[in-house]
């Protein structure tokens, strides 16, 4: 009876290097598809991936899926939105949102390249030189490089939804202004973060 009881201790430290040698699996939810080509990109727990050679799977923003999408190499992937399989070459990953966007606007330029879009001064007094702007597809934060003056509450369009220089036309007054952006698609509570960090207190 000790004899087996003796073996329990020994079984639970395999049974343990076992569980850890097995790598963890992390799943990931589409973050940009249309307009990419063969490639996606995929947010996960562990930041962001680049993934080709999908060919036509069909796999669309926001889509969900199933399977390891920041290792390294090839992957075997199922589209739980969709409901079908399909491989993929991991081509980076982990990496940050100020890493990725970049990498979307020239992968994908094809779509927007020519595009503009439109959007709200939501905060400019107060912030130095930056321009916090809505858009339809999230909050752009602008460095204003040249340009006359622009206050909250101005309707904007422009260039702005890619990373570099672009040029900013207010509606309200008809001037233009050349800025840099730093940074667009911002979540709310992200540009929140940046106007408390770059602005000042008082509104």
């Amino acid at each position: 009876m000790r004899q087996g009881l003796g073996l329990v201790p020994g079984l639970a430290i395999v049974a343990l290097a076992l569980a850890t040698s097995v790598p963890a699996r992390a799943d990931g939810t589409v973050f940009r598809a249309q307009g990419c080509g063969d490639k996606i990109f995929v947010t996960s727990s562990t930041g962001y991936s680049i993934l080709s050679g999908i060919g036509g799977a069909g796999v669309a923003d926001k889509d969900e899926l199933v399977g390891t999408v920041d290792g390294i190499g090839h992957t075997q992937l199922y589209d739980r939105t969709k409901g079908f399989n399909f491989s993929a070459e991991i081509e980076e990953r982990r990496l940050s949102r100020e890493d990725v966007l970049p990498r979307i606007a020239i992968s994908c330029r094809g779509e927007n390249a020519n595009a503009l879009t439109n959007g709200t001064v939501v905060r400019a007094d107060g912030c130095g030189n930056r321009i916090f702007v809505s858009t339809p597809q999230g909050y752009a934060v602008l460095d204003r490089l040249a340009g006359g003056v622009i206050g909250k509450d101005d309707q904007v369009s422009g260039d702005f939804n890619k990373p570099g220089r672009a040029t900013l036309k207010d509606k309200q007054t008809g001037s233009e202004l050349t800025v840099f952006v730093e940074d667009f698609m911002l979540s709310q509570a992200a540009a929140n973060r940046k106007m408390a960090t770059l602005c000042n207190a008082t509104r």
